[in-house]
């Protein structure tokens, strides 16, 4: 019993990890052609630590932009908000932004915004990672349940 839970628990993982790149990828292609205005970075450095550890970091990047003359203060960096690397990326990445920085927002909802699209990279590794998932799962329900059959 505690097998098959295994299975069922790894092809779980994979489908969930396949369900995060697909809603990565599509969160990317609805929003990634919004319009930019520039923006005024007020703040730049390295963020709040993504886990406990202190191994990842968000970047924090505090802008004002302005859409039809109404001013809008926001600190989303990536499409993605929850977006990060080590700190010597994120301090490098915070670097590099222009000043004035180009700022994407909805159209529908000015006050929602973000500096940069994500890279298709971690939808690549969450496919790749998905996949072998579910087909390790897949493999150990096939050999348990082939395993019962054999015995009963």
């Amino acid at each position: 019993m505690k097998r098959v839970a295994f299975a069922v628990l790894t092809l779980v993982a994979g489908a969930v990890a396949l369900w995060a790149a697909f809603y990565i990828a599509g969160e990317v292609r609805r929003n990634r052609d919004w319009p930019t205005v520039p923006g005024k970075i007020l703040e730049r450095g390295v963020g709040e630590p993504m886990s406990g550890r202190g191994r990842s970091y968000l970047p924090h990047v505090t802008y004002a932009y302005a859409v039809d003359g109404k001013p809008y203060v926001n600190d989303q960096v990536y499409l993605i908000r929850r977006t990060g690397g080590t700190s010597d990326e994120m301090q490098a990445l915070v670097d590099r932004l222009p000043d004035p920085v180009p700022v994407h927002y909805d159209p529908a909802q000015p006050s929602s915004s973000y500096l940069l699209v994500n890279s298709m990279t971690t939808f690549w590794i969450l496919v790749v990672f998905g996949s072998l998932v579910l087909v390790v799962g897949v493999l150990q329900l096939f050999v348990v349940l082939m395993t019962k059959a054999r015995t009963a």
